[in-house]
């Protein structure tokens, strides 16, 4: 990976602010996550926002965390990765996801933090 590891979170109503905003009072305040939400955002509108960003930091390597990928974020991300092709997206983020991408973003190679990340949601969610 080269340059910025940029994570954008896309997700309905506040739910990515509060998701990042209980990851940073755990890591502490975070540099390179960005948050988008669909609330009172068309289509075009949220697709604007996203294209906005990854524009912005057009160097940078792009994690797109959605929380349903059936959903508008989900929709809208897949489109503009049009974009920009290396972009993953990760549907279902959850927290222990973030927080690993926050914790080993800049270490090793993407194809791993790619896995980290995949298996780290998943992990998280469990039966007891």
């Amino acid at each position: 990976m080269g340059g910025e590891v940029l994570g954008i979170v896309v997700t309905h109503g506040s739910f990515g602010k509060e998701l990042i905003r209980t990851a940073e009072g755990i890591v502490g305040p975070q540099q390179g996550v960005e948050i988008i939400t669909n609330t009172g955002a068309s289509l075009q509108g949220l697709s604007e926002d996203v294209r906005s960003l990854i524009a912005k930091h057009q160097h940078s390597t792009f994690y797109l965390f959605v929380d349903l990928m059936g959903g508008s974020c989900g929709f809208v991300c897949q489109e503009v990765r049009r974009q920009a092709p290396g972009a993953v997206i990760f549907s279902g983020v959850n927290l222990p996801m973030i927080l690993e991408f926050f914790h080993h973003r800049n270490r090793g190679g993407d194809s791993e933090l790619r896995e980290r990340l995949l298996t780290r949601g998943r992990d998280g969610i469990q039966i007891l």
